[in-house]
């Protein structure tokens, strides 16, 4: 990573990306926004999807609308294809998942190449679950490409992926928006843009429904604790994009996807900055619920709802 200019500000601005397969797209719309509106992030913590978009960052700070192109060339993507033929025959010779991930390494090989972690321009971290010791594992040196290839791998999708003899799945498992991450690295604000698509109202009728409902309600209680727990020390704003018109398995109408995305992220995002860049005070004590820096608002953590 480049040392910072003499003079260089100590503030440290983070931004967190979150996982979401296909929803990525949506990531790159929102992270292009905030560089329009002045946000520069001096680190980036990135899990899942968010760690290929947060490497191309770190690596071409200055650059986030190339990103968007890198997307819109995805057109008609899809993250798995599955043969049954072709599945039973996987499952007998490699147990461990459904299939391969043919798309991180294509893209790591075009976009990332064999760049490492201390070649970026912008600290940064990659999010991954250890599943040989059951816990968070956080990549800050190495080559970029195996740890995004690790941060990626879906558990029971794609293969894990082995890292000095010990297995490495998808970091969404232990923490899909790593704000303690940032804060740990000496985030002096946090910006975060969460893929998790929220808890539905209506009653699962499916296995698959029940887990989807039960991972979305537990990912957002975790994200939603760690948001009130260190929006006592910084400013934080986690944004949650509208994903209802996507898929986080396939990309269809990637320039449409592109156009629509970035329309909503300047919307959503006007008037979470300053006029320097940095997270407005008053947008981080709204999110808050008005409570002071340093007050957790219980009304806003338990999600209370005012009759009326």
């Amino acid at each position: 990573m480049a040392a910072p200019t003499p003079g260089e500000s100590t503030s440290r601005p983070a931004l967190v990306l979150g996982g979401g397969g296909a929803y990525g797209v949506i990531q790159a719309a929102y992270m292009h926004a905030a560089h329009e509106q002045g946000f520069r992030p001096r680190l980036v913590v990135g899990t899942s999807v968010g760690s290929l978009n947060g490497a191309w960052l770190s690596l071409h700070p200055d650059h986030p609308d190339e990103l968007l192109r890198i997307w819109i060339g995805l057109d008609q993507m899809r993250l798995v294809r599955l043969n049954p033929w072709r599945l039973a025959t996987r499952l007998v010779r490699n147990p461990m998942s459904l299939t391969t991930n043919n798309i991180v390494p294509e893209l790591t090989a075009n976009h990332i190449g064999d760049k490492r972690f201390e070649d970026t321009r912008i600290e940064f971290a990659v999010v991954a679950t250890n599943l040989s010791r059951g816990a968070k594992h956080v990549f800050r040196s190495g080559w970029l490409g195996q740890a995004i290839l690790a941060s990626t791998a879906i558990p029971a999708v794609f293969e894990p992926v082995e890292i000095d003899g010990e297995l490495f799945v998808d970091g969404c498992l232990t923490a899909s928006v790593d704000l303690g991450t940032a804060a740990a690295m000496g985030a002096s604000e946090i910006l975060a843009v969460d893929l998790t698509p929220p808890p539905g109202n209506s009653r699962p009728k499916t296995v698959y429904g029940v887990l989807k409902q039960s991972f979305a309600i537990l990912s957002h209680a975790t994200t939603d604790a760690m948001e009130a727990n260190i929006a006592t020390q910084m400013p934080v704003r986690v944004v949650r994009p509208d994903l209802s018109r996507h898929s986080p398995w396939r990309l269809d109408d990637s320039a449409g996807a592109v156009a629509h995305n970035l329309s909503l992220a300047r919307r959503d995002l006007a008037g979470v900055f300053d006029a320097n860049g940095h997270i407005a005070l008053d947008c981080a004590l709204d999110r808050a619920g008005g409570a002071a820096p340093n007050v957790v608002s219980m009304e806003r953590f338990f999600h209370v709802r005012r009759a009326g």
